[in-house]
C-alpha cells in the first residue's frame, strides 16, 4: 500500500491548492457549535492552515472564509475553554462553497493548565466506546464503495465482509442483518438501501445521496440509552446545510447511475438540498452474464430553516423505487430468472426535526412517517410463468420523539427522552399447493412448513423512555449511566428495562481507556409475527460488554484496540424437528439468516412464515485493532483494521452452529495520497478468512439425501470457504474553471481479478456443481459537473 507509506518519507509542508480560477475564488462556510448542546459559539477563531485566510464566528455561530483557491485544506477551530479542533480533508472546488460545521468539545482541564494545540482526534477521544465518525470526503473517496454511505462502514473492524454478493448487509460483531438502527437527521428509518430484504435492514445499495451527507456516526456496540429496539449497531446520518448564495448543483453520470442535484436558498434563513437519480446497471449485469437487471430510482429532499439563533427546524423526504427487469427468452434464462425473487418495492420516509436551545442545553422534537411496500413473487420456469409465491405487504410507522439535554456544573450532562410510534403491517401472502424448493424440486408447501395463505392487518404502539447522566468524576475520569424502558405492545410480554453504563479514563490528552456494558432489546420483525403461531415470540435480547483503549502515536495517527463479548437470548427460530413429510426447521435461528434476497434460495425461511419460538441463543466475542492516519502536513491518509472473532448460535435442537458470516479474521488496509490539487490516488486491500457454508451435491448421486441438493440439517454451515483477498483502487481527477468544476473518477474493484469465492451451488441448467465466484475485475467511471 505504497499510497500510504511513500509520502511518510517525503518532506512535505505545503497547502495542496492550485491557482484560483478567474473571479473571487472559492470559499468555506459553516457553523461553530458546542458539542452536545449545539450552542453557537460567538468569536471562535477559524483558520485555514497553510494560508493567511481565516474568520471569527458570528453570534449565531456562522463563519465565512472567502477567496480560497481550489484544493484540499485543513481548517483549525479554536475557542477559549474548548479543545482545539482541526478538520482535515476539506476539499474546495470552484462553483460551490464547501460547508464545514465544527462541534467543539469543552476542555477537561482548567484554563491555566490548557495548552492550545491543534487536535485531529478531539471528537474520537471524546466519543463513547466502539464509535466512529465518517465524513463525506472519507466516504466519497473510499475505493470499491462507489460513494455508498453504507458500504463504506464495512471497512471498520467488527463488520463482516459480505463480499461479492452485491449486498449492503451490516453484520456487526456477530449480529444479524436485522439488528441495525438507521437514523437520518434523528428520524428512525427502517432501511436506507434499495432492494431491501423484508424483515432485515440489508439491501443492495444506499438510496441516500452522498453529496448531501455531512457525517455518519457509527456505533458497533456499547451505545447509550437514547437508542432502543436494536441489538448490534447504530448508523446515525446527518446531512449538511444547503448553500446560501444562489441556486447551484451537480450533474453526475457513472457506470451505475445518473442524476442531478440542486441546492440553494429558499429565503434569507432557509436552504434546501434536492436530488433525483436513476440506475444504469445494464453493463455490469451483462458482464456478469445474468438475464435480469435491477432498476432503481430515488429522490432526496432536505430543507433547513434557522428561525432564530436558538431555533432551527428541518425537513426530509426520501423516496426509493425498485424493480427487476428480466429476460425469459430461453430455457436457460428462465431457469435463472426462476431462481431469484421478483422484488418490486417502494420506500418512503418523511420527517421533521425542531430544536430549541436553552441555557446550557437543548430541547428537540422529531416527527416522521415511514412506509415500505413490498411486492414479492416467484414463478416457475414455463414460457408462460405461473407464480407459486406472492406477497403484497405494506409496513408503515408514525413516530414522535422528544428529547432534552441540560449541562449542569456540578452534575454534568443530564439527558432524557420519550418516544412513541404506531407501527403497522398489512400483508397478504399466498403459496400454491406445490412450490419449488432450494433443490429445484416441486414439493408440497406443507413439506416446507409453509402456510397456504397469510392475511394480517395489525397496528401496534411502542413507547420508549430513557434517561442518562454523563458526569466528569475528575479531570481524567468520566462516567455515563443510563436506563431505558420500552413497551412493545405487539408482544405478550411487552415491558423491558435496559441499563447502560460506560466509564472512560483519560490520564493524558493522548491516551484513553474505556469500558461499556449494555442490555439491548429488539422486537421481532413484523413479518415474523404474521404467522398467528408466532404471536408469543419474545423480544430478542443481547448483553454486551466492551473494553478498549486509544492512543495518539502522532498528532495525525491514532491506534485503537477493543475487545468485546456479546451474549444473545430469546432468539426466534424454527421448532419443527422434521418428519418423512415435512422438512426440519429446528436448526434455524432467524438472526443467523436473511443475508440474501430471500425466496426459493432459502426455502422462504428468512421471511419467518414457518412456526417459530424464542428458544435460540448465541454468543460472539473478539478483539479489534484500528490504526488511522488522517490527512495532515503529510498529504496522505490511511487505515489499518484487524478483527479476530468467533460467533455461534444454539438452535431449538440444542445444537450449536457457526454464524452465517463467522469470519474468524478480517484484515483491511486502505489509504490514499493527494498528489496535488488535481489528482488523488487511493486503494483498499482486504484479507478475509472463509465464512461457513452448507455444501451442495448432485441430487442424482446424493446417497445421504437422495434428490436433494443439500443435506439439511446435518451439514448446515458445516464447511468453510477458503481465505480470500481483494484489491480495489480509485483515481480522482479535478478540473476547476471559472464558476464551475468538473470531477472524474475511475473506481476499479478486484484489480487483479481475484474473483472472491462464493458457496458452491447446483446448476440446474447444466446439471453440475458450480463453484461460483464474484464478478471479478469491475471498472466504474464517473463524471460530475459542479455548478
Amino acid at each position: 500500500m505504497w499510497v500510504w507509506a511513500l509520502p511518510l518519507f517525503v518532506p512535505v509542508g505545503r497547502t495542496l491548492a492550485q491557482r484560483p480560477a478567474d473571479g473571487e475564488g472559492s470559499r468555506i462556510e459553516g457553523y461553530v457549535l458546542e458539542s452536545g448542546t449545539g450552542r453557537p459559539l460567538e468569536g471562535a477563531n477559524v483558520v485555514v492552515l497553510g494560508t493567511t485566510s481565516g474568520a471569527a464566528s458570528q453570534p449565531d455561530g456562522s463563519y465565512f472564509v472567502p477567496g480560497l483557491s481550489p484544493g484540499t485544506y485543513r481548517v483549525q477551530f479554536s475557542f477559549i475553554g474548548f479543545e482545539t479542533l482541526v478538520r482535515t480533508d476539506v476539499v474546495v472546488n470552484a462553483g460551490a462553497p464547501t460547508v464545514v460545521d465544527a462541534r467543539l468539545v469543552p476542555s477537561a482541564v482548567r484554563l491555566q493548565e490548557l495548552t492550545i494545540r491543534p487536535e485531529l482526534f478531539v471528537e474520537e477521544l471524546a466519543a463513547p466506546p466502539s464509535a466512529t465518525t465518517l465524513r463525506r470526503e472519507e466516504i466519497r473517496r473510499f475505493p470499491g464503495a462507489l460513494e455508498d454511505v453504507v458500504a463504506t462502514v464495512t471497512a471498520l473492524p467488527g463488520v463482516a465482509q459480505v463480499a461479492g454478493g452485491g449486498r449492503n448487509d451490516l453484520v456487526v460483531r456477530g449480529g444479524g442483518p436485522a439488528e441495525n438502527l438507521f437514523l437520518v437527521n434523528g428520524l428512525e428509518v427502517p432501511n436506507i438501501n434499495h432492494f431491501s430484504t423484508q424483515g432485515t435492514s440489508g439491501g443492495a445499495l444506499s438510496f441516500v445521496n452522498l453529496d448531501f451527507v455531512d457525517r455518519v456516526e457509527f456505533s458497533a456496540g456499547g451505545f447509550g440509552a437514547a437508542y432502543g429496539d436494536r441489538l448490534s449497531s447504530v448508523f446515525a446520518l446527518e446531512t449538511r446545510s444547503g448553500r446560501t448564495d444562489r441556486i447551484g448543483g451537480r450533474a453526475t453520470v457513472s457506470a451505475t447511475q445518473y442524476g442531478l442535484d440542486l441546492e440553494g436558498p429558499l429565503g434569507p434563513r432557509t436552504t434546501f438540498l434536492g436530488s433525483l437519480r436513476r440506475s444504469y446497471l445494464d453493463l455490469i449485469f451483462k458482464a456478469a452474464g445474468v438475464p435480469f437487471v435491477p432498476v432503481y430510482t430515488d429522490a432526496n429532499f432536505f430543507a433547513e430553516s434557522r428561525l432564530s439563533p436558538r431555533d432551527k427546524v428541518s425537513f426530509l423526504g426520501l423516496l426509493a423505487l425498485d424493480e427487476v427487469e428480466t429476460d425469459r427468452g430461453s430455457s436457460a434464462k428462465r431457469r435463472t430468472v426462476a431462481s431469484i425473487l421478483d422484488n418490486t418495492q417502494t420506500q418512503l420516509a418523511l420527517g421533521s426535526r425542531y430544536r430549541h436551545l436553552i441555557a446550557d442545553g437543548f430541547l428537540e422534537v422529531v416527527a416522521g412517517y415511514t412506509r415500505t411496500d413490498f411486492m414479492l413473487s416467484q414463478a416457475d420456469t414455463a414460457a408462460v410463468a405461473t407464480e407459486y409465491f406472492s406477497s403484497d405487504a405494506v409496513e408503515d410507522k408514525i413516530s414522535l420523539k422528544g428529547e432534552f439535554l441540560r449541562r449542569f456544573d456540578l452534575v454534568g450532562d443530564v439527558s432524557g427522552g420519550l418516544g412513541a410510534d404506531w407501527a403497522g403491517i398489512d400483508d397478504t401472502v399466498a403459496f400454491a399447493d406445490t412450490v419449488f424448493n432450494q433443490s429445484g424440486e416441486r414439493v408440497t408447501r406443507t413439506s416446507l412448513g409453509l402456510p397456504a395463505r397469510v392475511d394480517v392487518t395489525r397496528r401496534d404502539p411502542r413507547i420508549g423512555v430513557w434517561a442518562q447522566v454523563k458526569r466528569k468524576l475528575s479531570t481524567s475520569w468520566e462516567l455515563t449511566a443510563g436506563l431505558r424502558f420500552d413497551r412493545y405492545q405487539a408482544l405478550t410480554a411487552p415491558d423491558h428495562l435496559a441499563p447502560r453504563l460506560a466509564l472512560a479514563h483519560r490520564p493524558t490528552d493522548r491516551f484513553k481507556l474505556s469500558l461499556a456494558y449494555g442490555r439491548y432489546y429488539q422486537t421481532p420483525s413484523a413479518v415474523w409475527l404474521a404467522n398467528p403461531v408466532n404471536r408469543d415470540l419474545k423480544a430478542l435480547r443481547s448483553d454486551m460488554g466492551v473494553v478498549g483503549g486509544e492512543i495518539l502515536v502522532r498528532d495525525d495517527t491514532s491506534v485503537r484496540v477493543e475487545t468485546y463479548y456479546k451474549a444473545y437470548h430469546d432468539l426466534p427460530g424454527g421448532i419443527d424437528a422434521g418428519t418423512d413429510s415435512t422438512a426440519a426447521t429446528d436448526y434455524l435461528v432467524l438472526s443467523n439468516s436473511g443475508i440474501g434476497f430471500g425466496g426459493r434460495e432459502d426455502d422462504f425461511r428468512s421471511f419467518g412464515y414457518v412456526d417459530l419460538a424464542s428458544r435460540g441463543r448465541g454468543e460472539s466475542f473478539g478483539a479489534e485493532l484500528l490504526v488511522k492516519k488522517k490527512f495532515s502536513e503529510v498529504p496522505c491518509y490511511g487505515q489499518l483494521s484487524v478483527a479476530v472473532s468467533k460467533t455461534g448460535y444454539r438452535a431449538a435442537n440444542q445444537k450449536w452452529y457457526p454464524g452465517q458470516f463467522d469470519q474468524r479474521m478480517i484484515l483491511g488496509l486502505s489509504g490514499g495520497y493527494v498528489i496535488n490539487p488535481r489528482w488523488e490516488l487511493s486503494a483498499r486491500f482486504r484479507l478475509i478468512s472463509g465464512a461457513p457454508y452448507t455444501p451442495a451435491y448432485d441430487p442424482r448421486s446424493n446417497t445421504a439425501n437422495p434428490g436433494q441438493v443439500r443435506n439439511l440439517p446435518d451439514e448446515y454451515l458445516s464447511r468453510r470457504l477458503p481465505w480470500t483477498h481483494q484489491l480495489d483502487m480509485r483515481v480522482d481527477r479535478r478540473w476547476n474553471f471559472s464558476g464551475w468544476a468538473l470531477i472524474t473518477f475511475l473506481d476499479v474493484q478486484d484489480v487483479y481479478n481475484q474473483r472472491v469465492p462464493q458457496p458452491p451451488t447446483w446448476n440446474f441448467e447444466d446439471e453440475r456443481i458450480e463453484n461460483r465466484n464474484a464478478i471479478g475485475i469491475l471498472p466504474a467511471l464517473g463524471v460530475s459537473a459542479i455548478f
